[in-house]
């Protein structure tokens, strides 16, 4: 059978494939939380497929609004956490003997581009059944799922180096990376922690909480559906800025955080997409390099931001960098 390409549903065509499993799955993937897809393991564990999974063992796939991989370790399946200092990057599954499910697809919600192969060509499942074995030998077999064990997060490929440096953050921009702003509010001194923690809160007034209740995870096809009902809480500024540092905001964008309409006491660089955040008060927050801070001298910005709590900077915002950098 040739190999078949494939760029639209993917998570349906993940289930689809996993499902024809009879005698044992063999799966490494860096990140793992979407739940249909879990679903189906856990299916197949019941049935008595015998399914082993590497991933990595770090905040991103162990939390509190994760996906329950202890009940996995319950059915049997076989859990292996990733120890080598770098990244473990795979996204295949091998089913049976017949075939293999590679891409760049990690299998999370997510509305980048991305893509399948299935292949069925016994000398590519072999080589990729050596990997796997390999990977296996490089990591250690999860009995209990401890959250005190979880890896830290890896960074921006550049921020994994010993410093960022302005040049990394031009290329950035560049290349179509935006620029925010975000209001501090009245008491900007409580956001120290914030800084140390290298996080970015935001919704103070809870408009994305309803969201979280209901879906737990990210996921943009979900929270553009729910936005409609979302709406009918908070004024219309809240409800804009909330909707900007969710919806629209990128993975490696910028971020100013503002001491008032004009200064800016920090900048920041994206990192995570939007997660629940378990304090009183924000709804939600994102997870940040916070690459330059000047709790006690702001800098000034070459002109006041519109009134509201967040927003995208009109300019690409390059000068801006710049200056605060070279500063």
């Amino acid at each position: 059978m040739p190999s078949t390409a494939h760029f639209q549903n993917l998570p349906a065509v993940v289930c689809q494939q996993l499902a024809t499993a009879r005698q044992r799955l063999r799966i490494a993937v860096c990140w793992f939380s979407h739940r249909e897809i879990f679903d189906l393991l856990l299916q197949q564990l019941r049935a008595g497929i015998p399914v082993e999974l590497i991933l990595e063992y770090d905040a991103q796939n162990i939390r509190p609004q994760g996906l329950p991989f202890q009940r996995f370790l319950q059915l049997g399946g076989q859990l292996y956490a990733y120890r080598d200092t770098a990244l473990m990057h795979h996204k295949f599954a091998l089913i049976d003997e017949h075939s293999l499910l590679s891409g760049s697809f990690n299998w999370t919600y997510s509305a980048n581009a991305e893509n399948l192969l299935l292949v069925q060509d016994p000398e590519v499942l072999a080589a990729f059944r050596d990997e796997f074995y390999r990977l296996k030998g490089l990591s250690l077999p999860i009995r209990k799922i401890r959250p005190a064990e979880v890896k830290p997060l890896p960074g921006l490929p550049f921020l994994q180096q010993p410093a960022v440096q302005l040049a990394d953050l031009r290329r950035q921009i560049s290349a179509g990376a935006s620029v925010w702003w975000l209001r501090m509010g009245r008491q900007p001194g409580t956001w120290a922690e914030h800084f140390r923690a290298q996080r970015l809160p935001f919704d103070p007034t809870g408009i994305l909480q309803p969201y979280w209740t209901a879906c737990g995870v990210w996921d943009e096809a979900l929270f553009d559906e729910l936005w409609p009902a979302l709406q009918a809480a908070g004024r219309a500024a809240q409800r804009h800025g909330a909707r900007q540092l969710a919806r629209r905001m990128r993975v490696g964008d910028l971020v100013l955080a503002l001491s008032s309409r004009q200064t800016i006491a920090a900048l920041g660089l994206v990192q995570s997409d939007p997660k629940p955040f378990a304090v009183a008060e924000y709804s939600s927050y994102r997870e940040l390099q916070w690459l330059r801070v000047f709790p006690e001298a702001p800098v000034a910005l070459p002109r006041p931001v519109s009134a509201g709590p967040a927003g995208r900077l009109r300019s690409s915002g390059l000068q801006v960098v710049q200056e605060i950098w070279e500063r």
